[in-house]
Protein backbone atom coordinates (compact mmCIF):
# COMPACT_ATOMS: atom_id res chain seq x y z
CA UNK A 1 0.00 0.00 0.00
CA UNK A 2 1.53 3.81 -0.50
CA UNK A 3 0.04 6.09 1.58
CA UNK A 4 0.68 10.06 1.08
CA UNK A 5 3.34 12.25 2.61
CA UNK A 6 4.33 15.68 3.60
CA UNK A 7 7.12 17.23 5.07
CA UNK A 8 8.22 16.82 9.12
CA UNK A 9 8.50 20.36 9.00
CA UNK A 10 8.85 23.21 7.33
CA UNK A 11 11.97 24.67 5.44
CA UNK A 12 12.85 28.36 4.23
CA UNK A 13 14.95 28.65 0.68
CA UNK A 14 15.90 32.57 -0.45
CA UNK A 15 17.43 33.54 -3.36
CA UNK A 16 17.17 35.84 -6.32
CA UNK A 17 14.90 34.78 -9.13
CA UNK A 18 15.63 33.91 -12.70
CA UNK A 19 13.02 36.21 -14.79
CA UNK A 20 12.07 39.30 -12.36
CA UNK A 21 15.90 39.29 -10.64
CA UNK A 22 14.39 40.33 -7.02
CA UNK A 23 14.74 38.26 -3.83
CA UNK A 24 12.54 35.56 -3.28
CA UNK A 25 11.84 33.92 0.00
CA UNK A 26 10.00 30.74 -0.07
CA UNK A 27 9.11 28.87 2.88
CA UNK A 28 7.63 25.31 2.29
CA UNK A 29 5.12 23.57 5.35
CA UNK A 30 3.84 20.59 5.86
CA UNK A 31 0.06 19.87 4.86
CA UNK A 32 -2.49 17.75 5.68
CA UNK A 33 -3.83 14.46 3.86
CA UNK A 34 -5.56 15.11 0.12
CA UNK A 35 -4.91 18.71 0.36
CA UNK A 36 -2.09 18.65 -2.56
CA UNK A 37 0.47 20.98 -3.08
CA UNK A 38 -0.53 25.32 -2.65
CA UNK A 39 1.09 28.27 -3.24
CA UNK A 40 0.23 31.40 -0.74
CA UNK A 41 1.17 34.77 -1.65
CA UNK A 42 1.97 35.91 1.33
CA UNK A 43 3.00 39.47 -0.11
CA UNK A 44 -0.39 40.37 -1.18
CA UNK A 45 -3.03 42.61 0.74
CA UNK A 46 -6.14 40.34 -0.12
CA UNK A 47 -7.79 38.19 2.05
CA UNK A 48 -6.44 35.22 2.83
CA UNK A 49 -8.25 32.54 0.62
CA UNK A 50 -7.63 34.46 -2.41
CA UNK A 51 -3.87 34.39 -1.89
CA UNK A 52 -4.14 30.30 -2.31
CA UNK A 53 -3.26 29.10 -5.52
CA UNK A 54 -4.02 25.47 -6.14
CA UNK A 55 -1.66 22.96 -8.45
CA UNK A 56 -4.30 21.93 -10.41
CA UNK A 57 -4.49 22.01 -14.72
CA UNK A 58 -7.29 24.50 -14.25
CA UNK A 59 -4.93 26.85 -12.75
CA UNK A 60 -2.01 26.48 -15.63
CA UNK A 61 -1.84 30.11 -17.14
CA UNK A 62 0.42 31.34 -20.09
CA UNK A 63 4.11 32.38 -19.69
CA UNK A 64 7.03 32.30 -21.03
CA UNK A 65 10.34 30.09 -20.87
CA UNK A 66 8.58 28.66 -17.27
CA UNK A 67 5.45 27.31 -15.58
CA UNK A 68 2.82 29.57 -14.17
CA UNK A 69 -0.40 29.13 -11.77
CA UNK A 70 -2.72 32.00 -11.49
CA UNK A 71 -5.85 31.56 -9.51
CA UNK A 72 -9.78 32.65 -10.14
CA UNK A 73 -8.64 35.90 -8.55
CA UNK A 74 -5.90 36.68 -10.78
CA UNK A 75 -2.90 36.07 -8.72
CA UNK A 76 -0.14 34.72 -10.09
CA UNK A 77 2.81 32.10 -8.89
CA UNK A 78 5.68 31.50 -11.33
CA UNK A 79 9.04 29.38 -11.65
CA UNK A 80 6.98 26.45 -10.26
CA UNK A 81 8.67 23.57 -12.19
CA UNK A 82 11.80 22.91 -10.00
CA UNK A 83 10.33 22.57 -6.43
CA UNK A 84 7.35 20.95 -8.53
CA UNK A 85 10.20 18.59 -10.16
CA UNK A 86 11.36 17.86 -6.47
CA UNK A 87 8.43 17.00 -4.97
CA UNK A 88 7.14 15.06 -7.97
CA UNK A 89 10.84 12.85 -7.79
CA UNK A 90 10.64 12.56 -4.13
CA UNK A 91 6.79 11.51 -3.90
CA UNK A 92 5.57 14.85 -2.10
CA UNK A 93 2.15 14.61 -2.10
CA UNK A 94 1.20 17.63 -0.09
CA UNK A 95 2.77 20.48 0.97
CA UNK A 96 2.13 24.51 1.42
CA UNK A 97 4.30 27.03 0.17
CA UNK A 98 4.36 30.39 1.57
CA UNK A 99 6.12 32.67 -0.86
CA UNK A 100 6.90 37.15 -0.71
CA UNK A 101 6.84 37.31 -4.37
CA UNK A 102 5.37 36.16 -7.65
CA UNK A 103 8.36 34.04 -8.87
CA UNK A 104 10.09 31.35 -7.07
CA UNK A 105 13.95 31.34 -6.34
CA UNK A 106 16.04 29.97 -9.29
CA UNK A 107 18.75 29.04 -6.77
CA UNK A 108 21.34 26.73 -8.98
CA UNK A 109 19.19 26.56 -11.35
CA UNK A 110 18.42 22.49 -10.20
CA UNK A 111 16.35 20.97 -8.04
CA UNK A 112 19.69 19.54 -5.96
CA UNK A 113 19.49 22.37 -3.08
CA UNK A 114 15.63 21.52 -2.51
CA UNK A 115 15.76 17.94 -2.58
CA UNK A 116 18.89 17.41 -0.33
CA UNK A 117 16.94 20.28 2.14
CA UNK A 118 13.93 18.20 1.65
CA UNK A 119 16.03 15.36 3.19
CA UNK A 120 17.33 17.35 5.59
CA UNK A 121 13.71 18.01 7.30
CA UNK A 122 12.44 14.34 6.76
CA UNK A 123 9.57 12.89 4.72
CA UNK A 124 6.33 11.02 6.66
CA UNK A 125 3.34 9.10 5.71
CA UNK A 126 -0.22 10.32 6.36
CA UNK A 127 -2.91 7.94 6.41
CA UNK A 128 -4.45 8.70 3.38
CA UNK A 129 -4.06 6.50 0.22
CA UNK A 130 -1.66 8.03 -2.99
CA UNK A 131 -4.10 9.42 -5.78
CA UNK A 132 -2.40 9.08 -9.35
CA UNK A 133 -3.84 9.69 -13.23
CA UNK A 134 -3.29 6.11 -14.99
CA UNK A 135 -3.40 6.79 -18.46
CA UNK A 136 -5.90 4.05 -20.63
CA UNK A 137 -4.85 4.74 -24.14
CA UNK A 138 -2.54 6.34 -25.70
CA UNK A 139 -2.62 9.97 -26.93
CA UNK A 140 0.18 12.81 -28.82
CA UNK A 141 -0.30 16.24 -29.14
CA UNK A 142 1.93 18.02 -31.38
CA UNK A 143 3.74 17.86 -34.17
CA UNK A 144 6.75 16.03 -36.11
CA UNK A 145 8.89 18.84 -35.24
CA UNK A 146 7.78 18.93 -31.32
CA UNK A 147 5.56 16.38 -29.89
CA UNK A 148 4.91 14.17 -26.35
CA UNK A 149 3.16 11.09 -26.91
CA UNK A 150 1.83 9.40 -23.99
CA UNK A 151 0.82 5.65 -23.85
CA UNK A 152 -0.21 3.41 -21.08
CA UNK A 153 2.67 1.40 -18.46
CA UNK A 154 2.61 0.43 -15.39
CA UNK A 155 4.92 3.39 -14.03
CA UNK A 156 5.35 6.97 -15.28
CA UNK A 157 8.47 6.59 -17.72
CA UNK A 158 10.12 8.72 -19.73
CA UNK A 159 11.95 9.25 -23.09
CA UNK A 160 13.31 12.67 -23.88
CA UNK A 161 14.95 13.90 -27.34
CA UNK A 162 16.31 17.20 -27.69
CA UNK A 163 18.49 18.82 -30.73
CA UNK A 164 19.85 22.22 -30.45
CA UNK A 165 22.39 24.03 -33.13
CA UNK A 166 25.18 23.58 -30.87
CA UNK A 167 28.19 21.32 -30.35
CA UNK A 168 27.93 20.56 -26.99
CA UNK A 169 24.47 19.23 -27.24
CA UNK A 170 23.44 18.21 -31.20
CA UNK A 171 21.04 15.65 -30.72
CA UNK A 172 20.60 14.34 -26.94
CA UNK A 173 18.19 11.31 -25.42
CA UNK A 174 17.51 10.60 -22.16
CA UNK A 175 15.61 7.34 -20.86
CA UNK A 176 14.03 7.34 -17.26
CA UNK A 177 12.47 3.80 -16.81
CA UNK A 178 11.23 4.51 -13.54
CA UNK A 179 10.72 7.80 -11.28
CA UNK A 180 11.90 7.14 -7.83
CA UNK A 181 13.53 8.72 -5.52
CA UNK A 182 16.99 7.75 -6.18
CA UNK A 183 17.10 8.01 -9.47
CA UNK A 184 15.86 11.49 -9.67
CA UNK A 185 18.06 12.36 -6.79
CA UNK A 186 21.30 10.71 -8.91
CA UNK A 187 20.35 11.08 -12.08
CA UNK A 188 18.09 14.43 -12.38
CA UNK A 189 17.94 16.94 -9.54
CA UNK A 190 21.62 17.88 -10.25
CA UNK A 191 20.94 19.02 -14.11
CA UNK A 192 21.03 22.87 -14.48
CA UNK A 193 18.25 24.81 -16.77
CA UNK A 194 20.44 26.31 -19.84
CA UNK A 195 20.47 29.09 -22.03
CA UNK A 196 22.04 30.48 -25.10
CA UNK A 197 24.86 33.91 -25.04
CA UNK A 198 23.63 35.57 -27.63
CA UNK A 199 20.10 35.56 -26.48
CA UNK A 200 20.81 37.23 -23.56
CA UNK A 201 19.99 40.85 -24.86
CA UNK A 202 16.86 40.02 -26.90
CA UNK A 203 15.53 38.13 -24.01
CA UNK A 204 16.46 40.98 -21.43
CA UNK A 205 14.79 43.20 -23.53
CA UNK A 206 11.35 41.10 -23.41
CA UNK A 207 11.56 41.34 -19.51
CA UNK A 208 12.90 37.74 -18.94
CA UNK A 209 15.91 37.02 -17.46
CA UNK A 210 17.33 39.49 -15.36
CA UNK A 211 18.60 37.41 -12.78
CA UNK A 212 20.11 35.00 -15.20
CA UNK A 213 23.67 34.03 -14.51
CA UNK A 214 26.34 31.53 -14.53
CA UNK A 215 25.72 31.16 -11.03
CA UNK A 216 22.20 29.60 -11.85
CA UNK A 217 22.44 28.38 -15.71
CA UNK A 218 24.68 26.74 -17.78
CA UNK A 219 25.41 29.80 -20.59
CA UNK A 220 26.78 28.72 -23.79
CA UNK A 221 28.89 30.49 -25.95
CA UNK A 222 29.32 29.74 -29.19
CA UNK A 223 31.67 26.93 -29.18
CA UNK A 224 31.88 26.35 -25.27
CA UNK A 225 30.04 27.30 -21.66
CA UNK A 226 31.31 30.43 -19.99
CA UNK A 227 30.68 28.80 -16.46
CA UNK A 228 33.64 28.25 -14.29
CA UNK A 229 32.15 24.66 -13.32
CA UNK A 230 31.88 21.66 -15.77
CA UNK A 231 29.04 20.22 -17.08
CA UNK A 232 27.30 18.10 -14.15
CA UNK A 233 26.49 15.35 -16.97
CA UNK A 234 28.14 15.20 -20.14
CA UNK A 235 24.13 14.62 -21.31
CA UNK A 236 23.27 17.49 -18.92
CA UNK A 237 20.81 19.27 -21.28
CA UNK A 238 18.30 16.84 -22.10
CA UNK A 239 18.33 15.42 -18.15
CA UNK A 240 17.34 19.11 -17.41
CA UNK A 241 14.25 19.16 -19.85
CA UNK A 242 13.32 15.85 -18.29
CA UNK A 243 13.43 17.36 -14.59
CA UNK A 244 11.32 20.15 -16.13
CA UNK A 245 8.69 17.87 -17.68
CA UNK A 246 8.71 15.92 -14.13
CA UNK A 247 7.67 19.10 -12.64
CA UNK A 248 5.38 20.49 -15.15
CA UNK A 249 3.29 17.36 -14.89
CA UNK A 250 2.91 17.81 -11.00
CA UNK A 251 0.96 20.52 -12.12
CA UNK A 252 -1.82 18.35 -12.13
CA UNK A 253 -1.51 17.92 -8.43
CA UNK A 254 -0.91 13.96 -9.03
CA UNK A 255 2.26 12.05 -10.87
CA UNK A 256 1.04 10.02 -14.05
CA UNK A 257 1.10 6.21 -14.34
CA UNK A 258 2.24 5.80 -18.00
CA UNK A 259 4.84 5.84 -20.68
CA UNK A 260 5.78 9.80 -22.03
CA UNK A 261 8.10 10.04 -24.62
CA UNK A 262 8.87 13.82 -25.44
CA UNK A 263 10.78 14.88 -28.39
CA UNK A 264 12.18 18.70 -28.57
CA UNK A 265 8.57 19.68 -26.18
CA UNK A 266 8.89 22.12 -23.60
CA UNK A 267 6.86 24.15 -21.02
CA UNK A 268 3.86 24.77 -23.06
CA UNK A 269 4.32 21.27 -24.90
CA UNK A 270 3.67 19.69 -21.86
CA UNK A 271 0.93 22.12 -20.66
CA UNK A 272 -0.55 21.31 -24.16
CA UNK A 273 -0.60 17.70 -22.87
CA UNK A 274 -2.40 18.30 -19.72
CA UNK A 275 -4.99 20.02 -20.93
CA UNK A 276 -5.78 17.34 -23.60
CA UNK A 277 -5.60 15.00 -21.07
CA UNK A 278 -8.30 17.10 -18.35
CA UNK A 279 -10.61 17.64 -22.03
CA UNK A 280 -10.63 14.07 -23.01
CA UNK A 281 -12.27 11.49 -19.81
CA UNK A 282 -11.74 8.72 -21.92
CA UNK A 283 -7.59 8.63 -21.99
CA UNK A 284 -7.35 8.35 -18.59
CA UNK A 285 -8.73 8.01 -14.79
CA UNK A 286 -7.96 8.86 -11.51
CA UNK A 287 -6.91 5.28 -8.91
CA UNK A 288 -5.65 5.24 -5.68
CA UNK A 289 -3.18 3.06 -4.54
CA UNK A 290 -4.92 0.67 -2.01
CA UNK A 291 -7.82 -0.87 -4.22
CA UNK A 292 -6.90 0.99 -7.67
CA UNK A 293 -10.49 1.72 -8.01
CA UNK A 294 -10.85 4.50 -10.28
CA UNK A 295 -13.57 7.48 -11.70
CA UNK A 296 -13.64 10.23 -14.24
CA UNK A 297 -10.86 12.37 -13.69
CA UNK A 298 -11.77 15.88 -11.76
CA UNK A 299 -9.43 18.41 -11.98
CA UNK A 300 -11.74 21.21 -10.73
CA UNK A 301 -9.79 23.26 -7.50
CA UNK A 302 -10.52 22.31 -4.12
CA UNK A 303 -12.38 24.35 -1.63
CA UNK A 304 -9.98 26.19 0.51
CA UNK A 305 -8.86 24.10 3.37
CA UNK A 306 -9.17 25.67 6.56
CA UNK A 307 -5.59 25.32 7.35
CA UNK A 308 -4.37 27.29 5.03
Amino acid sequence: MSLQTTLKRSFTLAGITLHSGVISTMTVHPAPANTGINFKRIDLGVPNHQKVIECSINNITSSQLCSSLENMYGHKVSMTEHLLSAFHGLNIDNALIDLNTDELPILDGSSKKIVETIESVGVKELHAAKKSIKILKPFMVGDENSFIKVSPNEQLSIDYTIVYDHSLIKKQNFILDELNEVKYKEMISPSRTFGFEDEVEFLRAQGLIKGGSVDNAIVLSKDGILNDENLRFENEFVRHKVLDLIGDIYLSGMSIVGSVEAYCAGHRRTQEMLKFLMNDSSLSKIQDAISSNSQNPIYDSKEVINYI
